[in-house]
């Protein structure tokens, strides 16, 4: 516990971006939210996420190499993700491009994975992927902006500030739009030879997830049966 406490003090925005993924989680199961399929997908993906983060907070306490688990979470997270806007989108074109980029990242993410590892057994010098990074935040990017639009023109909703998924591509929009940018130098960083000290951008990330958690959990709190009638 002294390692833990000792590691919260020293690092708290990291420390708090973990844990305040139960935030999110704990309202999707108290509201039973988990019933529609976009929802559940989320729940999915949060648990994962939990676990991930938690697993690795474990890892760089104890001094050992967690990029492993990072870099399976990529392409975890963008298949859920996906998941999520397929069964909210209407426009069957958004479905289908939906399907083929997902298939294409995750098998792209897979194989940059193991290029740049190419003994995955050894997870002392286990690198951070350079390209799945940066292409997973502009995929995503593109897709919480195609939710607006596809929302903004179909006029189906009555009202987007009480309309959960408002606040959800929001937050998600929120958390990507600040990694784009330092995605592209996470590789670099990650090395254990490392010299370049990125300061406040190496923590924005840890800043903006804490946020994209408190804009998903608001808008988890907006959910009704009644109003978010889809399957």
């Amino acid at each position: 516990m002294d390692k833990y406490i000792q590691f919260s003090l020293r690092h708290p925005l990291s420390s708090i971006a973990v844990f305040i993924t139960i935030v999110p989680i704990y309202i999707i199961w108290h509201r039973r939210a988990y019933n529609e399929k976009p929802f559940r997908f989320l729940f999915i993906y949060l648990t994962i996420k939990l676990l991930i983060d938690l697993v690795m907070l474990l890892f760089v306490i104890n001094s050992l190499n967690n990029l492993l688990f990072y870099n399976i979470h990529l392409p975890i997270r963008y298949a859920l993700l996906s998941g999520m806007l397929y069964h909210y989108f209407d426009n069957i074109k958004y479905k289908r491009l939906l399907i083929i980029l997902c298939i294409a990242f995750v098998s792209f993410a897979f194989w940059e994975i193991m290029s740049v590892n190419p003994n995955l057994t050894d997870t002392y010098n286990h690198s951070l992927v350079r390209y799945s990074s940066t292409i997973e935040s502009v995929l995503m990017i593109f897709w919480m902006l195609a939710f607006y639009y596809e929302a903004i023109q179909s006029l189906r909703i009555s009202n987007l500030l009480t309309f959960p998924f408002f606040w959800i591509c929001g937050g998600l929009l929120l958390f990507y739009s600040t990694y784009v940018f330092v995605a592209p130098l996470l590789h670099y960083v990650a090395k254990r030879e490392n010299q370049l000290d990125l300061g406040i951008l190496y923590d924005a990330p840890y800043l903006f997830e804490i946020l994209s958690m408190i804009f998903i959990g608001l808008g988890i709190n907006y959910y009704s049966p009644r109003q978010y009638d889809r399957s």
